[in-house]
């Protein structure tokens, strides 16, 4: 997709005004953002600065105190009211989240993590869930783990089947949060090689990552948050190599980036 059709494109996602407080901390304060087909966003910031929080919004694992969320056309929270069960499942359909932990069902076979739900939730036929999980392992690198269940793989082994059942769903969106944060450098070399052939593949993803030479490579856009705000925005030249604003430069230079 260009340039020019992903932003003549209806946003896969929209978030408008976002309000977010635990008691009397404010974590997010009057976020938006949107992201097109088959752009690539990563969320960059120091620990506390609402990254995660802003993640837990957008996939519905905590709810906005005001604000708007809308996935494409579905309308899916205004001014911190939700929409029915109906919606929200709607909305769940459209995108898929891939944890930090993999958050893997531990007594399940490999295969069986994959094509769960999309015969459970979803509805589809076993042959073909299971025709697809295979592929999508494959296309992994983990072929012949199928039988496996998750201790039996490696941290980078069970993050990539967490991305491939995030794939299984067949999502519009996918979420990483820090997909790498419990890996070693070797095995989140694995798993960063898996998100950059998504990106080649136009996959809209919106990535929390400390990486920044992935940010760099990959992203279309660069947001820093810090404070719960959005304090800068651009492309991966503009955010990381050329910030504007002091606290971006104080973050980066933290990194070594």
């Amino acid at each position: 997709m260009t340039d020019v059709e992903k932003n003549a494109a209806r946003p896969v996602v929209s978030l408008e005004h976002a309000r977010k407080s635990f008691g009397e901390a404010e974590v997010l304060r009057d976020i938006s953002l949107s992201v097109s087909p088959g752009e690539v966003v990563a969320i960059i910031g120091p620990s506390g600065g609402g990254k995660s929080t802003l993640l837990r919004c957008l996939t519905l694992l905590e709810r906005l105190d005001d604000g708007s969320l809308s996935y494409g056309e579905l309308p899916v929270a205004s001014g911190g009211a939700y929409g029915d069960k109906n919606a929200l499942a709607a909305a769940r359909s459209r995108f898929g989240l891939v944890f930090q932990s993999y958050n893997l069902f531990p007594h399940f076979s490999v295969l069986r993590n994959v094509m769960d739900a999309p015969v459970c939730v979803q509805g589809r036929p076993r042959e073909e869930a299971e025709a697809e999980a295979r592929a999508l392992l494959a296309k992994m690198g983990l072929a012949g783990c199928e039988d496996k269940v998750p201790c039996q793989l490696s941290g980078g082994q069970q993050q990539r089947a967490s991305i491939a059942r995030a794939l299984a769903m067949h999502p519009q969106i996918l979420y990483f949060d820090e997909p790498t944060s419990a890996l070693d450098p070797e095995l989140t070399a694995e798993v960063l090689r898996v998100i950059k052939e998504l990106a080649a593949e136009s996959m809209t993803m919106v990535v929390v990552t400390h990486e920044m030479a992935f940010a760099r490579e990959v992203a279309d856009r660069v947001i820093f948050m810090d404070g719960g705000v959005i304090v800068e925005q651009g492309s991966a030249e503009q955010v990381i190599d050329h910030p504007r604003e002091a606290r971006t430069r104080a973050f980066l230079a933290q990194r070594g980036a």
